[in-house]
């Protein structure tokens, strides 16, 4: 059970925790900027770099134990970078990419840590 993602955490450029999400008991998140006509469950429009979020910017799936981001086609994109190798990898838009605990994803410029 110590791989189980509970908390999505937004961090500043010096790693502090701007704000932060609880993932336990839910089965899918919308990341976005919440208003007119979108309901973002990860509302980053009061993040730093809040322009460079789409609406509707991406999406968590739990599935079977495991959690999974999509990139909704955002025009800033969406990568992941993996906690075991460090390496950032940018997703192409309506592709899955399985998480882990430790994992960080890039929505524009905006850092969230699972956790």
């Amino acid at each position: 059970m110590s791989g189980l993602i509970t908390e999505l955490v937004l961090l500043s450029e010096e790693d502090t925790e701007l704000m932060a999400w609880n993932l336990y008991g839910k089965t899918a998140a919308l990341i976005g900027r919440a208003g007119k006509g979108s309901e973002a469950d990860i509302d980053l429009s009061s993040g730093p770099y809040a322009s460079m979020v789409d609406k509707e910017h991406a999406v968590l799936n739990y599935s079977a134990g495991d959690w999974y981001v999509e990139d909704l086609g955002s025009k800033n994109g969406l990568s992941v970078k993996k906690g075991e190798d460090g390496k950032i990898y940018r997703l192409s838009a309506d592709s899955l990419c399985k998480l882990e605990k430790g994992d960080c994803l890039y929505v524009g410029m905006n850092r969230l840590l699972l956790r």
